[in-house]
């Protein structure tokens, strides 16, 4: 049994040689594939001196995002290999804990109806980042972190995986459609997750494995170009998915956050977030 580790560079050299050093603690088999997004020949060379030769990278020109960068990093794993059960995507920016990727593929590869498991994430500053997601579909709301749960920190199905580190089947990612490309970056897990559920699959967290996660340290932890996209994918994902058919309940988020940012002055982020919504009206998708 082998383990692809497939990993998106955005830029990364001087944390992505930490990501890759840190699957050296794994009792697992792996081979490690990087897809410099974005690519030119100071980058790629920048990257190899980071990784070493030893790591295969493919390049990519064009900056596909996450969600076209990680199906064309797929595609190559299962166009070029032909022993790929299972497909573990992982930030640049995080950092593996010891046998983290075994404990995952043990957790997935016992329970016959899960399609995707992550680990628990801590940000840089030590606290939890990710220990499970939870949608609420009444009130048009996604809760990365569900500490109000009474074990948070139990091995349970989650509504929605996290991007940064996850365990896919690849069968079932495959059949699911992959990552939905439209997206370019943002909500790519709770749309993927959707397709999952809506064939019989779940998705689950595993608390056991841990990851250090830097965090937004590509787009910036709160950019206009983050919260453009974060605006319309929210949208667009309620719109898709979403029990509510009230206009109010999937743009509530957006409008709150207008409200935030004015009290804070911060106008190219309001400015932002309005072109996400008229976007999401629009049915303008991929890259900005």
């Amino acid at each position: 049994m082998k383990i692809y580790i497939l990993i998106i560079n955005y830029k990364t050299e001087d944390l992505i040689g930490n990501a890759v050093r840190s699957f050296k603690e794994e009792n697992v088999n792996t081979h490690i594939i990087i897809l410099d997004n974005g690519s030119t020949e100071a980058s790629y060379k920048a990257l190899k001196e980071a990784i070493g030769e030893e790591i295969e990278v493919i390049r990519s020109e064009k900056n596909l995002g996450y969600s076209m960068g990680a199906n064309y990093l797929a595609e190559h794993m299962q166009n070029t290999y032909d022993d790929c059960e299972y497909i573990f995507f992982f930030n640049p920016d995080a950092i593996a804990t010891e046998n983290m990727l075994g404990t995952l593929y043990k957790t997935l590869s016992t329970y016959p109806n899960a399609a995707a498991v992550s680990p628990l994430l801590y940000d840089m500053k030590g606290e939890i980042e990710f220990n499970g997601m939870i949608i609420d579909w009444k009130n048009c709301k996604i809760a990365n972190v569900s500490n109000n749960l009474e074990n948070p920190n139990k091995m349970r199905e989650i509504d929605s995986f996290h991007g940064c580190a996850v365990l896919i089947d690849t069968k079932k990612f495959f059949e699911a459609g992959m990552f939905y490309e439209d997206l370019f970056i943002y909500y790519d897990e709770p749309f993927l997750s959707m397709e999952f559920k809506e064939r019989g699959y779940v998705s689950l967290f595993e608390p056991d494995a841990i990851v250090h996660h830097h965090g937004s340290y590509s787009s910036g932890a709160d950019s206009p170009f983050k919260n453009h996209l974060l605006t319309r994918n929210h949208i667009l994902f309620f719109k898709k998915y979403g029990t509510s058919n009230k206009f109010l309940c999937h743009y509530l988020k957006p409008l709150r956050m207008i409200i935030y940012y004015l009290k804070r002055f911060n106008f190219k982020s309001v400015q932002a977030i309005i072109v996400g919504m008229l976007d999401a009206l629009r049915g303008k998708v991929g890259a900005p």
